[in-house]
């Protein structure tokens, strides 16, 4: 039969001041992990008697625990009251968990934190992203030095991290070419594990996988290539080398926003100014104004169109006219001629 514990684990001041403590940096190691889409940590139930019966910096006020059946019913009152729940592994998805249907506590089990314990440190980091937020919401208010140390820290971060990666994978090809893998921060990619844990372990050393030599070789073979072409074409990669080099001092001077105006680059980050009512009622008005003078010139150019046309119509008029007079003319010399004709005929019979 198991040990009963000390009474003051059965108030929840005592529970509570427990949970704090098993869920500080001196308590049950844990891991993360997803579960119904959300980030959880989950412990091992051995762990969790492990940490209650050898665990170091023991809460002030709180008796110490020595006997496993009483810290195997304590964490089952923990349990019960919802300070965790227990969870299983799913082995399609790694890193991922789901509620098991067992409510029972077992060294053997995973169990899911539900109890946050002391969250002061969580409202302060939350406070302070807030407040980063804000202040990069407040960016184009910021004095012009501000601009540059902010702009010349995120150049020499991305810089970092691309020289770092860079790094790593070198280091990897050469030990893998020599059998064996060695990562420097292995889980660094992982998305399922948290900033924390991203960073651990340091590095990794294992054996490599054998039935490799092939690929290792052609590797080989490729880094000689490249090698004896660097070596013969000095004026290529010299060239390579100063292009980045370039490159770089253009990401430091700003050069890279060639095709932008100084008062463009000047204001690159502010916004553009929201019209006002008054803004939008005088572009009313332009609009209408506008609107006026192109029905007026509308008009004028089909009055000048009139014009032409009532010109036109005349000047054929006239032009009709005088045809008829020179027809008449015409008629008239024609009659005239005959006349003075028949009158020489009449004298030449006399």
């Amino acid at each position: 039969m198991a040990q009963a514990y000390p009474p003051i684990y059965d108030t929840e001041e005592g529970q509570k001041k427990l949970g704090t403590y098993l869920r500080s940096s001196n308590g049950v190691k844990v891991r993360s992990g997803t579960q119904h889409d959300k980030r959880v940590e989950y412990f091992k139930g051995k762990r969790l008697i492990e940490c209650i019966l050898e665990g170091q910096n023991w809460p002030k006020g709180l008796p110490r625990i020595t006997d496993k059946g009483a810290a195997l019913a304590l964490a089952a009152t923990l349990l019960k009251n919802g300070f965790f729940h227990r969870s299983e592994k799913d082995e399609d998805k790694k890193g991922h968990l789901v509620i098991s249907k067992k409510k029972v506590f077992e060294e053997t089990g995973y169990y899911t934190w539900m109890f946050s314990g002391n969250t002061v440190w969580s409202n302060v980091a939350t406070a302070s992203v807030i407040a980063v937020v804000i202040i990069f919401t407040l960016l184009p208010v910021w004095p012009q030095i501000a601009k540059k140390a902010l702009w010349y820290c995120s150049v020499t971060f991305l810089l970092f991290t691309f020289t770092f990666i860079f790094i790593r994978f070198i280091l990897f090809l050469v030990m893998w070419i020599l059998g064996y893998e060695f990562w420097v921060f292995p889980r660094l990619f992982d998305e399922s594990l948290s900033f924390v844990d991203s960073f651990k372990p340091v590095y990794t050393f294992e054996k490599g996988t054998a039935g490799q030599g092939y690929y290792r070789l052609a590797l080989v073979v490729a880094l000689a290539a490249f090698v004896a072409w660097a070596s013969t074409q000095p004026t290529e990669f010299d060239g390579f080398m100063q292009a980045q080099k370039e490159f770089v001092d253009d990401l430091y001077s700003g050069n890279l926003l060639t095709d932008y105006s100084q008062s463009a680059k000047d204001t690159i980050d502010r916004n553009k100014r929201v019209p006002d009512l008054e803004d939008l009622l005088r572009q009313v008005e332009l609009d209408e104004l506008a609107s006026e003078a192109a029905n007026k010139d509308d008009e004028g150019e089909k009055s000048a169109a009139d014009g032409v046309q009532e010109k036109e119509h005349a000047d054929e008029e006239h032009r009709e006219h005088n045809e008829d007079e020179d027809t008449l003319l015409d008629d008239l010399l024609s009659k005239t001629e005959d006349g003075g004709a028949y009158d020489d005929d009449d004298n030449d019979e006399e």
